[in-house]
């Protein structure tokens, strides 16, 4: 299906050592292992149980990106938390994006994520595919395993979260400019340019914005039509915030973040059959492309009393979603699929955390929203249309509390109960039929957790946790054609996880986990007649592992990072129907033991990065073994490695980066399926090199 970098591991390894020691000797000619001069790292701290803590003593598995992590020449996404984080994987592909922790993800096209994700302390009840770029992010973390007791809405499988510059913290700002381009078409160069800036004027409020754009011309062709903008990608991302200083000694912040992005979807080829194509090659007879455009503003208020901090933060997201298709991603006519998705959500969080000093720490927190979703989903070969609406309202009240019963041991426990109703209709129209039908569901989860931590010494401590977490009933907004067909349950998982830190004399951070999930009444899909799905909840799951994160200052202002995950994540009941492809028929299946897709059994990083005055450079690894892309496990993602390199320059008040990700243009798909006429993959992406400028003041 794809390249395995073993037939060319020797080359790849021989060039890299050499790019190495190219940058290496290009900053500054060192010996890494003297003790002198040793870097030291500062404390990475998170908000695991939403008071601030250190998070080598946090019952908890953090990933945190920090600044200088988030100061690259392109502006992260998800891709820069995969890669520090063990057993995760960050899917991009033109039909969907999402991050798959520890095995866990949604169906297809699903219309929430087991994975919860907060910006600004607003919660984006879509998942992944809501999220924006982390540009002007002043650091990501990434919490792994239920998380419904500390924060907002509920989250299953993790939580990732950021905050954008807040007003008036670093007084002064950057410019950001930059060419880049592939080698694997030619193709015009594309280019970003950026702006940030925060400050306080005086007498004034603290304020802080931001606006970035990015035009890649990419680097898919039609050889049929000759068109070569198969892969044109435009995104424009901005935030702005004010924040005042209150009388009483609180505060109130405004923030809001926006996205508009629109691209070519003509990404998909076909690697075996009559229709098969050449990498970067497609035969669409219909143009397909997609717009996204997003907000997320957060009215947040700050108080502290005598024994404890308030924060109350209204949030209010949108996000529209529209794509037109080529029905089967080939030169015959057949029509385009169109999707068009508006999600209106208000929520309403407030939350006390305790602030006195002793063994006790506590949070309690309620959270209330209101969501409206609207979809058109139509299938032109088909003459399907579906119009859906659904308006959900949650409440919900949580709480956590640790008690240090001793020094070094502390015990904690909490509770979330959660409350959602729903209700939803959709009006199926076609040349046979035109039908209106309705669903509703109510579901009050209670979702307890409990952690435990023990320090065997100042420097090393042990964390375990036991958790339950739930992803909500939802509704079939694409494939149903009835009532039954058109609305699903909840599905219920227990987390359970034990692990060890331990911070060395050096400065190194080394942590080690294990890990186990089980998952009863997974929502799968079942295909029936009538050219539609059935999601139920016929599924059950699981999934273990081990996995070790690790971050070491060397002399001299260089550091290694490095992580490593080990994890078997199957379907333990699986018993649906699936269309054969060789006869188009319905058979029944049982894919019970079959790997969950997206779910590679390792994975792992490796970095070496410098920081100098002068110069700074980072060279990073990252592999993933073999996954299977669907839950029949029919079409198979070999192991593969990607390399990306960087080296920086001071001159005078800016800073020049040479970059290159993907150096040795490995061979990856990033999303594939199996269909009538052969196997369709979309094609991971391509080397790229650039050049950036930045200035800062």
């Amino acid at each position: 299906m794809s390249l395995s970098y073993s037939s060319r591991i020797l080359t790849r390894h021989t060039a890299l050592l050499g790019l190495t020691s190219a940058i290496v000797g290009g900053l500054l000619p060192v010996t890494v292992c003297a003790q002198e001069n040793t870097t030291v790292l500062e404390p990475i701290t998170v908000f695991a149980n939403s008071w601030e803590e250190l998070a080598r003593k946090a019952a908890a598995t953090a990933t945190v990106l920090d600044e200088e992590a988030l100061s690259r020449p392109l502006s992260p996404d998800l891709d820069a938390v995969a890669g520090r984080s063990a057993n995760t994987v960050f899917q991009r592909a033109n039909s969907q994006e999402r991050l798959v922790v520890r095995g866990m993800s949604a169906f297809d096209n699903a219309l929430a994520d087991p994975v919860g994700f907060m910006v600004n302390g607003v919660p984006l009840p879509l998942g992944a595919i809501q999220l924006p770029h982390f540009f002007g992010a002043e650091n990501v973390t990434l919490l792994k395993g239920p998380q419904g007791t500390i924060f907002g809405r509920n989250s299953e499988a993790g939580l990732l979260s950021f905050d954008t510059v807040s007003p008036g913290s670093r007084e002064g700002g950057e410019v950001n400019v930059g060419v880049q381009g592939s080698d694997a078409g030619a193709r015009p160069v594309g280019g970003i340019g950026s702006i940030l800036w925060s400050g306080r004027p005086e007498n004034g409020p603290a304020l802080s914005l931001g606006l970035e754009f990015t035009r890649d011309p990419g680097v898919i062709n039609n050889p049929a039509t000759g068109a070569d903008d198969g892969g044109k990608d435009r995104r424009v991302t901005g935030f702005a915030g004010v924040e005042w200083a209150l009388d009483d000694g609180g505060y109130l912040k405004l923030t809001t973040v926006a996205e508009d992005q629109k691209f070519n979807k003509e990404q998909f080829r076909y690697i075996n059959g009559p229709l098969a194509t050449d990498r970067y090659e497609s035969i669409y007879s219909n143009p397909s492309w997609e717009s996204r455009r997003s907000s997320i503003t957060a009215l947040e208020y700050g108080a502290s009393f005598e024994s404890f901090d308030l924060t109350a933060i209204t949030g209010l997201t949108t996000f529209d979603r529209t794509f037109v298709l080529d029905f089967d991603s080939s030169p015959l006519p057949l029509g385009v699929t169109t999707l068009d998705v508006s999600d209106r959500t208000v929520s309403q969080d407030v939350r006390l955390t305790s602030t006195t000093e002793g063994p006790w720490k506590w949070t309690l927190g309620v959270n209330a929203f209101r969501q409206a979703t609207d979809a058109d989903f139509n299938l032109g070969s088909m003459s399907t249309d579906r119009h859906t609406e659904i308006d959900r309202t949650g409440a919900a009240i949580y709480g956590f509390s640790e008690y240090s019963l001793t020094e070094r041991l502390r015990l904690g426990a909490g509770l979330r109960v959660d409350y959602i109703s729903s209700d939803g209709w959709q009006q199926f129209s076609s040349p046979m039929a035109s039908l209106r039908y309705d669903a509703n569901e109510t579901s009050t989860a209670l979702l307890p957790k409990f952690t435990a931590s023990y320090d065997l010494t100042d420097a090393t401590t042990l964390h375990g946790s036991y958790a339950r977490g739930y992803m909500p009933a939802g509704y079939n907004y694409g494939f149903a054609n009835s009532a039954t067909s058109l609305a699903y349950e909840a599905e219920y998982s227990w987390n359970a996880e034990v692990g060890i830190k331990h911070e060395f004399s050096t400065g190194a951070m080394l942590s080690l986990a294990a890990f186990q999930t089980t998952v009863k009444d997974k929502q799968i899909t079942e295909t029936i007649p009538g050219a539609a799905q059935y999601i139920s909840n016929a599924g059950e799951a699981r999934s273990y592992g081990i996995e070790a994160e690790l971050s070491t200052p060397l002399a001299y202002g260089w550091e290694i990072a490095a992580n490593a995950g080990w994890q078997r994540a199957r379907a333990t009941s699986f018993q649906t129907t699936s269309m054969n492809p060789a006869t188009g028929a319905l058979v029944g299946v049982d894919w019970s033991g079959n790997d969950l897709p997206i779910a590679p059994e390792t994975t792992w990083g490796l970095s070496l990065s410098h920081q100098g005055e002068v110069w700074r450079g980072r060279v990073s690894l990252n592999g993933s073994g073999s996954y299977w892309f669907d839950p029949g496990n029919t079409v198979k993602q070999k192991g593969f490695m990607t390399v990306d390199a960087e080296v920086s320059r001071k001159l005078g008040k800016g800073e020049l980066t040479l970059w290159v990700k993907n150096l040795f243009d490995e061979e990856y798909y990033s999303a594939a399926a199996s269909t009538l006429r052969g196997v369709v993959v979309e094609d991971g992406s391509p080397r790229t090199i650039g050049m950036n400028w930045r200035v800062k003041w």
